[in-house]
C-alpha cells in the first residue's frame, strides 16, 4: 500500500512513555509462531456487527413451526449477537457445533459491513479472519466438556483457519482434517481443479472427547461382504486379520496354531497373534476361527455382523459414502419446489455422517451459519430413524444488502425448508418435530431497564433451564413452568395479591426470578433460590449493570 494513503497509527503511541515503548518492541521483536492478522480498524474497518450492547429474543409466531413446547430453535440475526445470547443461556450445553462459513473466494461469498468482500481487498483475508476469531471465541463457551466443532472450508482460507483453530482451541485438541470429495466429475474450465473441501474437527478436551466418538453403520458394500460359507447358525460373518504389532506384545502371544489339517502357523515375522493361547484355544472351540474352507489357510478371526456396532469412519469421504454439491442442490430444489433457492447447500448425507460420528440420541446441535438449514433437516431425519431426541439451534441472518434489503435468508429458505421437513412436501410425508422463530433485538445497557420485555424475559429464563420452550407467557400474575422437577417461577410484578398467591404454593426447590427481589426473598421458604431481574441476565450475558 502507498503510505500516503495509509493511515496516520503514530497517533495512538503519543502518549506512551519511553519505558513502555520500549517494551512494546521488545515484545514485537519477539520471535513467535502463530496466525498473526491485521486488526486495526483504521486498515480493515471495524465490524459492525461487533458491539456490546444487551441481545434478547422475540417470538415470531408466524414464522415458528409445530405447536410449543418448542424443543428446537431457528433464530434470526447476527449469528454474533445470537452466540452472545447463547453463551447466556446454553454456554457448556452444546454437543456439537457445525458450521459452513463463507469460504471468502472473493466472489460475493462474504459479507461484511453489509458489503460483499471481493478480491480486489487488500485486507479480505484480515476481515475474515478476525470476523471468524470473534465468533469461534463464543461457540467454545457454549461446548460441553466432550463437545467437538467440526468446520467447512476449501483452499481459500484452509490454512489461515488451521492456525485460527489452534488458537482458539488449542494445537492439542485437534481431532482430524477431514477430506470431503464434492464433486462427481472434474471442472472442465481448469487444468488441476478441486475436487474437494475440507471440515477441520477440534475438540473442547481431546481427553473427553474420545471415547464419546462412535462408529458408523456398515456400508451396503461392506454389509454385503459378510458371507456364511460354513452355515454358521448365528448368521453372515467376515474374516480378520488376528494378528497385531508386537510393540507391546507379551510372551504369551508368541505360539503355534495348528490347523485342522495338521498345518502349524505362526506369526509372520514383526508379528505376533492378538490374543493369548488359551483366547485362541477357546475361540477356536466356539467356531470363531477360520482356517478356509479346506482347513489349511492361516486362521482369521470370524467377525459376525450380528455383532458388529458399526464401522470405524477415516478422514476420506467419499460422495458416494456422503453425497455431492450437485445432490444437495437437487435436494434443496426438491424440498423448496423451485431451483437455486441457495448457492451451495452442503447435502445431509454428509450433516448425517456428522452428527453419527459425533452425537448421541438426547444431545443437542448448533450451527450459527445455518444457511439453507441442512443440519436441522439431518438432525430431524436421524431421529426418525433412530428414535432419538436431539434438539438444534440454527442461526442465519438475512444477508440483506443495500443491493437487496427486503431479503430474508433466515426465514424464506432456512426456516421455509425445516418447516417442509417438519410437514412434509408433495408426496413426501412429513418427519416431525417443531422449532420456534425468534428474532434477536439489541437493547442499549442503559435502556434495559427500561426497554426488557416480559416476555424476552420468560424466554431467556426457559432457556436457561428447561429444553422445550413456550413463548408465550402463562395467564395470571405467576409464570410457570418447568413443573414439579425443575420449577421455574418469574413474577413480571411482585405486589402484595401476588405475594399471597406465592405464598399458597408451598414452593419446593423452586427458582424465581422477580423485579423486586428482596420483597420476595422476605415472603418465601427455605429451598427457595430468588435471583434478580434484570441484574441477573445482565452478568450472565457479560454486562455489570
Amino acid at each position: 500500500m502507498d503510505n500516503c494513503l495509509a493511515p496516520d497509527r503514530s497517533k495512538k503511541y503519543a502518549d506512551l512513555t519511553k519505558d513502555q515503548l520500549i517494551a512494546l518492541l521488545r515484545q514485537r521483536d519477539e520471535t513467535r509462531l502463530g496466525l498473526v492478522w491485521e486488526r486495526d480498524s483504521a486498515l480493515v474497518g471495524k465490524d459492525e456487527s461487533v458491539n456490546k450492547k444487551f441481545v434478547t429474543l422475540d417470538h415470531v409466531p408466524d414464522a415458528s413451526c409445530g405447536s410449543a413446547p418448542y424443543r428446537n430453535l431457528i433464530i434470526e440475526g447476527d449469528n454474533y449477537d445470537a452466540l452472545r445470547l447463547l453463551r447466556m443461556t446454553h454456554a457448556g450445553q452444546v454437543k456439537c457445533i457445525y458450521i459452513d462459513p463463507p469460504y471468502n473466494t472473493g466472489n460475493r461469498d462474504f459479507i461484511y459491513n453489509d458489503r460483499f468482500v471481493d478480491k480486489t481487498d487488500a485486507w479480505r483475508h484480515s476481515k475474515w479472519i478476525e470476523f471468524m476469531h470473534r465468533r469461534l471465541l463464543l461457540a467454545k463457551d457454549l461446548l460441553r466438556k466432550d463437545g467437538v466443532i467440526f468446520v467447512s472450508i476449501d483452499d481459500n482460507e484452509l490454512f489461515h483457519l488451521g492456525m485460527l483453530m489452534n488458537k482458539v482451541f488449542g494445537e492439542g485438541n485437534f481431532v482430524a482434517s477431514i477430506v470431503w470429495q464434492k464433486r462427481t466429475s472434474p471442472d472442465a474450465r481448469i487444468n488441476l481443479g478441486p475436487a474437494h473441501d475440507y471440515i477441520l474437527v477440534y475438540s473442547r478436551n481431546i481427553f473427553d472427547l474420545k471415547p464419546t466418538l462412535k462408529k458408523i453403520p456398515l456400508s451396503v458394500e461392506r454389509t454385503n461382504s459378510f458371507k456364511n460359507p460354513d452355515n454358521d447358525f448365528r448368521g453372515v460373518w467376515a474374516s480378520v486379520d488376528m494378528t497385531g504389532q508386537t510393540g507391546h506384545a507379551t510372551k504369551e502371544q508368541f505360539f503355534e496354531i495348528t490347523a485342522p489339517s495338521g498345518t502349524v502357523f505362526r506369526p509372520p515375522n514383526g508379528r505376533c497373534w492378538a490374543f493369548s493361547k488359551s483366547t485362541v484355544d477357546k475361540l477356536i472351540n466356539e467356531n470363531r476361527v477360520w482356517f478356509g474352507k479346506d482347513g489349511k489357510s492361516r486362521p482369521r478371526l470370524k467377525q459376525f455382523l450380528s455383532e458388529r456396532e458399526g464401522g470405524m469412519s477415516w478422514s476420506w469421504w467419499t460422495n458416494t459414502e456422503v453425497g455431492h454439491n450437485q445432490e444437495a442442490t437437487k435436494e434443496l430444489a426438491t424440498i423448496m419446489q423451485k431451483p437455486e433457492a441457495f448457492t451451495n447447500p452442503k447435502p445431509v448425507r454428509l450433516i448425517d455422517r456428522i452428527l453419527r460420528i459425533a452425537t448421541n440420541p438426547n444431545d443437542l446441535i448448533l450451527d450459527f451459519f445455518a444457511g439453507s438449514g441442512t443440519t436441522g433437516h439431518a438432525v430431524l431425519k436421524l431421529n426418525a430413524e433412530d428414535g432419538g431426541n436431539r434438539r438444534f439451534i440454527l442461526v442465519s441472518s438475512t444477508e440483506a444488502t443495500k443491493e437487496e434489503p427486503d431479503k430474508n435468508l433466515c426465514r424464506d429458505v432456512c426456516a421455509k425448508r425445516v418447516r417442509r421437513v417438519c410437514e412434509g412436501y408433495g408426496e413426501v410425508e412429513g418427519l416431525g418435530g417443531n422449532f420456534a422463530y425468534l428474532r434477536v433485538r439489541r437493547l442499549s445497557r442503559g435502556k434495559v431497564v427500561k426497554k426488557l420485555a416480559h416476555e424476552q424475559v420468560w424466554i431467556a429464563l426457559q432457556l436457561m433451564h428447561l429444553e422445550g420452550l413456550v413463548p408465550e407467557p402463562p395467564s395470571g400474575a405467576v409464570w410457570e413452568a418447568g413443573g414439579e422437577e425443575k420449577p421455574l417461577i418469574y413474577l413480571p410484578k411482585a405486589d402484595k395479591a401476588t405475594l399471597v398467591l406465592l405464598k399458597k404454593k408451598k414452593l419446593r426447590r423452586a427458582v424465581i426470578y422477580s423485579w423486586q427481589s428482596e420483597l420476595v426473598k422476605q415472603n418465601t421458604g427455605k429451598g427457595v433460590s430468588v435471583r434478580p431481574i434484570p441484574q441477573f441476565l445482565m452478568e450472565r450475558f457479560g454486562i455489570k449493570p
